[in-house]
């Protein structure tokens, strides 16, 4: 049995593939920005300080883990997630209600990462948002599923670095002049005991569904009290080969770029 703070990943995003509708938005700024890959390109709200988003999953389907990436909440930020499988609207939080509580964002890593205490049934999600005194609220990317946890955590030796692609360029005179890029994060990390069963159903999926091409979430802690801070949305720079160090066990590294 895994460790409580054992890694999870969340690749089968459903709500690529759900209805989704929010309080207000603007023109250029619509609620199915939520599905679109760059977090950068984001729904924005007309509503000023409080506003919500409506996902219809489109069928029952289990998940424990919900995360608005881009999101433009403070500290002071209030947010709440409820989950139905029958009440349209999710008002009635009957699978899953977290309350409504701020502290949950840190604005150094913009991320609501939202993972359920176990998996729940479900087929409709709100989620809401308030900024105290905001002009508007407004979010990127929204990850909407059921993480599978490694039952042996990654190795020591693992980093995270933040990545600055700012072009410098110096002058004849000696200067230097910044073109600024905003930066990201790349998380590097290997599991090198990873049983049959997984290597060749979580892993392999992985690595065959989504490649390069497709975003992963990658929660180093789940146990962690800043899963912003210790978790990474972003796409595998490579797929790496699959390694058999022993008879028994096999190894995978990923190195997974930030998605801005």
């Amino acid at each position: 049995m895994p460790i409580a703070s054992a890694a999870r990943i969340g690749w089968r995003n459903l709500a690529d593939a759900s209805a989704i509708s929010a309080s207000s938005f603007a023109q250029l700024t619509p609620p199915t920005m939520l599905q679109n890959p760059h977090v950068a390109r984001k729904w924005r709200g007309t509503a000023g300080a409080a506003e919500h988003v409506t996902v219809d999953l489109g069928a029952v389907v289990t998940i424990d883990c919900v995360a608005l990436m881009g999101v433009n909440l403070s500290e002071a930020g209030i947010s709440r997630i409820r989950a139905s499988s029958a009440d349209s609207s999710a008002l009635d939080g009957a699978a899953h209600d977290s309350g409504a509580a701020s502290g949950r964002i840190d604005p150094r890593y913009p991320q609501l990462i939202h993972l359920l205490p176990a998996p729940v049934s479900a087929r409709y999600l709100r989620i809401d948002l308030e900024e105290p005194a905001a002009a508007f609220v407004e979010a990127g990317r929204l990850f909407v599923g059921l993480t599978e946890q490694l039952r042996i955590n990654f190795a020591y030796g693992w980093d995270r670095a933040w990545v600055d692609p700012s072009r410098v360029t110096k002058s004849r005179g000696g200067q230097s002049y910044i073109d600024r890029a905003d930066p990201y994060r790349l998380l590097n990390l290997t599991f090198g005991h990873l049983d049959e069963a997984q290597r060749y159903g979580l892993v392999e999926d992985i690595d065959r569904v989504c490649g390069k091409h497709t975003d992963i979430l990658m929660l180093t802690d789940p146990t962690s009290p800043a899963l912003a801070r210790d978790s990474v949305w972003g796409r595998m720079e490579d797929v790496s080969p699959v390694g058999q160090p022993t008879y028994a066990t096999f190894s995978k590294t990923y190195r997974i770029e930030e998605r801005l």
